[in-house]
């Protein structure tokens, strides 16, 4: 269980910060381009990534007949867990953002509409 020591939350807690670092160099001109938003959608499938291997790493180690994973990290791996997959969010918000400008014709709220 070294997930409850500092380096480990101290290097997600980074990463996570420094996720909104392309953002905001990407908003300064107030435009997005379809590669910048490609770039944070790739940035953002990494993070999730991440999320569900410490996850499903978790839920291996607490099944069976002798768990080695303590209530107290199963708690710690999920909040990081959790806060990585919130900076998806930030690609969400960015192309909504992007699909909400007038050079586009206004989109229905289904599922279907929103697909490009």
């Amino acid at each position: 269980p070294d997930i409850s020591g500092i380096g480990v939350r101290a290097a997600i807690y980074a990463q996570n910060l420094l996720c909104f670092l392309p953002v905001v160099f990407y908003l300064w001109d107030g435009e997005i381009s379809l590669d910048e938003l490609a770039g944070i959608q790739d940035q953002s499938t990494g993070m999730l990534a991440i999320a569900f291997a410490i996850l499903i790493t978790t839920v291996s180690l607490a099944a069976g007949s002798n768990p080695t994973v303590s209530n107290y990290h199963a708690v710690i791996v999920l909040d990081l867990s959790w806060m990585n997959n919130t900076s998806t969010w930030i690609w969400f918000i960015l192309y909504v953002y992007e699909r909400s400008k007038v050079k586009y014709k206004p989109v229905v709220a289904t599922w279907s509409a929103w697909r490009t």
